[in-house]
């Protein structure tokens, strides 16, 4: 493969934005790769930026997740209290509370799942 820009030199390095064979002269040193000289090197340095931001964001997503199901479990001992006290009527409380215990189970799972991801 020639460099894109120089065709008669042959390539050392592909540009991690444009997907393009650069020689010595044409290539710029990035974080994680390479990139076209005062072409690309904004977009390479972009990229990686966005990259490292959406490592934080799934650690953040999972922190959502976990104080979500402790709100959940909090609202279902709350339903399912009043649903005992007020028995035999507060049935609909109970089955509310179950509910929202389920619904923490899941966010918890979710929660995991999300810290293995980063």
């Amino acid at each position: 493969m020639n460099c894109y820009y120089h065709s008669e030199r042959p390539a050392v390095a592909i540009c991690t934005n444009c997907n393009r064979g650069v020689c010595p002269v044409c290539a710029a040193d990035v974080p994680n790769g390479t990139a076209c000289v005062n072409r690309c090197e904004a977009e390479a340095q972009a990229i990686k930026e966005a990259i490292e931001r959406s490592k934080t964001g799934y650690q953040k997503a999972a922190g959502i997740h976990s104080r979500n199901a402790v709100l959940y479990l909090l609202m279902a001992v709350i339903m399912g209290m009043i649903g005992l006290l007020t028995l035999p009527g507060g049935w609909v409380m109970v089955g509310l509370g179950v509910v929202l215990v389920i619904g923490a189970a899941f966010s918890y799972s979710s929660s995991r799942k999300l810290l293995k991801v980063s």
